[in-house]
């Protein structure tokens, strides 16, 4: 049995389409104006953690002091707690530290570590969430005494 005239128009008229950058979400349109949309989660749209791993500098600015660029590197690690991460980023020079475990995002990762001053009490647990810019990524954290900060990473 051949499908009615408005069954046929329907079926020649469906379409996959692909949406872009970077793999967004799957669509399934209909001539009807129907749109199914399936997302998927940011952690698979994340770029391969590989592409991440290197050597940067790293400059600080907070209250509107910006500190000299210094090293920093995100380096293959695996964790020993049963977590599966294994990216590790670290900025271990300078007056103001940080390190912590990378999670690469859909517009670059998160570091869930800590802070700390080598000279001074300012120790703490930090989130920071660097996002892909021109030339490396911007990050952006919270400190409790210093207040807000941005961390402009670029590749060596």
């Amino acid at each position: 049995m051949r499908p009615s005239g408005w069954a046929q128009r329907l079926s020649a008229s469906l379409f996959l389409s692909l949406s872009l950058p970077l793999f967004l979400s799957l669509s399934l349109s209909l001539s009807l104006g129907l749109t199914l949309t399936l997302s998927l989660p940011s952690d698979l749209l994340a770029a391969p953690p590989s592409t991440l791993i290197g050597r940067y500098t790293c400059a600080l600015e907070s209250s509107g002091t910006r500190y000299p660029a210094m090293p920093c590197a995100i380096t293959a690690r695996r964790a020993k707690d049963g977590s599966g991460r294994t990216l590790w980023f670290r900025k271990a020079t300078g007056s103001q530290r940080i390190e912590g475990w990378v999670a690469a995002k859909e517009d670059g990762f998160e570091v869930d570590g800590r802070f700390w001053c080598p000279k001074g009490d300012c120790a703490q647990p930090v989130q920071v969430r660097f996002v892909a810019e021109p030339g490396g990524f911007r990050g952006t954290l919270e400190h409790d005494q210093a207040g807000p900060m941005t961390i402009a990473m670029r590749k060596k």
